[in-house]
């Protein structure tokens, strides 16, 4: 304990010292942190703070499954969707009537203006993505207005004003086998509209707006907002707001059973500043090295706060039972640091240690998580060996009498025993005695029983492990009284679910020459021209023109370079209107 010693020994004698260190180092930390997040321009060479909620981080950019995923969005124009449904339960029609549809259509009109400009790239726009929002006001209807003649109209281009309006709508979206189960339940009695985002972490945003507006409707409707990206988004935002509750509670509870057992607010005020300093400085170095705050950085807190305080304890209980013998601060702080170093030491190295090892997963956020917990239990030991010593040295001596566990001495008992306070410790302290007492006695005449006991719980333990059931479902990650629960519990009711799942499908590359090619697509072109002559008099024009075009490109170098020239000609001389 050389180094310990020496370190001890400096922290007796320059209390002051030691205590201006820690918090001047700290208070730098916390600047270092805070000051580019409040003004980020004043410190451009700083690392301003940086959150993410969003689950997804939880695998590395690179992680195939992620790459897969993101790869299909931007191929087939897939965006996360925040879907809000509309329940009316108490009208016959359900939610196909006019009140009703009126206000989908306004909920629908408002989803529309939910775009901002985007901060990180002036000029472009983010939030709702107006023109692939599926709702009763915004997809067609597809119906037959004669012989050869299709009729494409706005489901609902307005609301309805009279109750056979509204069932007309509803009869026309039950024929769309797209659209039933869901963009209408049924038995009419909901609506869902389907809201894309531009980008998922919006989605809380854009739903506490939808659910202002809600707030603002009368009558007999339900409003239900859920989906993947909204409970993944609410998810990681109210994580932060339980970790911002849970902390300090944690230090409340620490505080309750330190005071419960050692009586001395002065002297268990020590450990709850190493933890709070552990804690500050450990979540200002993950920001100044510019790692971001996921959801699993948000426990850091909670983790250093009870370790940090455990090696403060161990000081105290045993300054606690000493202290008595010497009556002198300084002699009591150098035997117990000479007992308990390197106990503490190795304690809170392999507490380190094993933290610190889970910076070999392959969860980016797990290994922040690991890596900055182990930093702070090494922060929490280093300033218990410093700050408690001087802490201890700081308080005046005569907060002291009647602290400490009584010794066998006649002068130290009679002395006591005349002292109120001094009675109730006694008691105190006799009862907590007497229950270390007779546990030691039981694990001692029951040794054999005590590892029976063991050995079934080890066995019960196994069978519970076998039992656990992973919960992947952001939704049900909340309380069944959530609103986003119950907002999933009904839709799913309604609905043929609330979730998008796409399967891709991927033939094999084929070697085929753009001539065998373009003959396959002349063929097809001539059979599909045969098929619909009869019905569609002009299609025989419409097929003609395009295999004539297909015979002059001669150029051509691949297949994929054929259909866009042919695609170009069809805009070109509108044969789609023909």
């Amino acid at each position: 304990m050389k180094i310990g010693g020496t370190a001890v020994s400096f922290a007796v004698k320059s209390p002051r010292t030691i205590t201006w260190l820690m918090i001047s180092s700290t208070l730098i930390l916390a600047l270092l942190a805070g000051l580019p997040s409040i003004w980020p321009e004043a410190f451009p060479f700083l690392t301003p703070l940086k959150v993410d909620t969003d689950p997804e981080n939880m695998l590395p950019e690179d992680e195939p499954v992620r790459v897969f995923h993101n790869r299909m969005k931007r191929e087939m124009a897939l965006y996360d969707m925040v879907v809000l449904g509309v329940v009316n339960d108490a009208n016959p029609d359900g939610v196909f009537n006019p009140e009703s549809l009126a206000r989908v259509y306004e909920l629908t009109e408002f989803a529309k203006t939910l775009r901002w400009e985007d901060p990180a790239n002036p000029g472009e726009f983010q939030g709702v993505i107006e023109a692939d929002l599926i709702a009763p006001s915004t997809v067609e209807n597809i119906e037959q207005a004669g012989p050869g003649t299709v009729k494409f109209e706005w489901l609902m281009e307005s609301p309805p004003y009279t109750n056979e309006e509204a069932r007309a709508i509803r009869e026309k979206a039950a024929r769309i086998p797209f659209l039933k189960d869901t963009l209408l339940s049924t038995n009419g009695k909901a609506v869902a509209l389907y809201i894309p985002l531009t980008a998922k972490n919006l989605s809380y945003r854009i739903s506490q707006e939808l659910q202002k507006k809600i707030d603002g409707f009368e009558g007999d409707e339900k409003y239900f907002i859920t989906g993947l990206p909204v409970a993944q988004d609410t998810f990681g935002v109210e994580m932060f707001k339980q970790m911002a509750i849970a902390a300090p509670a944690a230090m409340l509870i620490i505080f309750l059973l330190m005071l419960f057992f050692f009586r001395k607010i002065v002297l268990i005020i020590s450990p709850l500043i190493v933890a709070m300093v552990s804690v500050i400085a450990t979540m200002s170095i993950l920001v100044i090295t510019g790692q971001t705050i996921h959801i699993m950085s948000s426990m850091i807190p909670i983790f250093i706060m009870p370790i940090a305080v455990l090696d403060a304890v161990h000081i105290l209980s045993e300054f606690f039972d000493r202290y008595q013998e010497t009556k002198s601060r300084r002699e009591t702080i150098y035997q117990v640091m000479n007992t308990l170093f390197k106990p503490m030491l190795y304690t809170s190295l392999t507490t380190s240690v094993g933290f610190a090892s889970l910076a070999l997963t392959p969860i980016p956020p797990v290994q922040i998580f690991g890596i900055y917990i182990a930093i702070g239990v090494m922060l929490a030991w280093i300033w218990t060996i410093l700050f408690i010593p001087a802490f201890i040295m700081l308080i005046p001596s005569r907060a002291f009498d009647n602290f400490g566990a009584l010794h066998d001495r006649r002068e130290d008992r009679e002395i006591a025993l005349t002292v109120t306070k001094a009675k109730h410790r006694i008691r105190s302290n006799l009862s907590m005695t007497w229950l270390l007492a007779a546990t030691g006695r039981v694990t001692f005449r029951h040794a054999r029983t005590v590892l029976i006991v063991a050995a079934v719980g080890v066995v019960v333990a196994i069978f519970g492990i076998n039992r656990i059931v992973i919960n992947d479902n952001p939704t049900k990650w909340f309380s069944p009284s959530h609103p986003i629960r119950e907002a999933d519990r009904v839709l799913n009711k309604h609905f043929a679910g609330t979730y998008m799942a796409y399967l891709a499908l991927t033939g094999p590359e084929e070697n085929i020459s753009v001539e065998r090619f373009a003959e396959t697509l002349s063929a097809r072109l001539a059979a599909r021209a045969a098929r619909v002559r009869g019905e569609l008099p002009g299609a025989g024009a419409v097929y003609a023109a395009l295999q004539n075009e297909i015979g002059r490109q001669g150029k051509v170098t691949s297949s994929r370079e054929l259909l866009e020239e042919l695609t170009a000609f069809a805009e070109k001389n509108e044969i789609g209107r023909a």
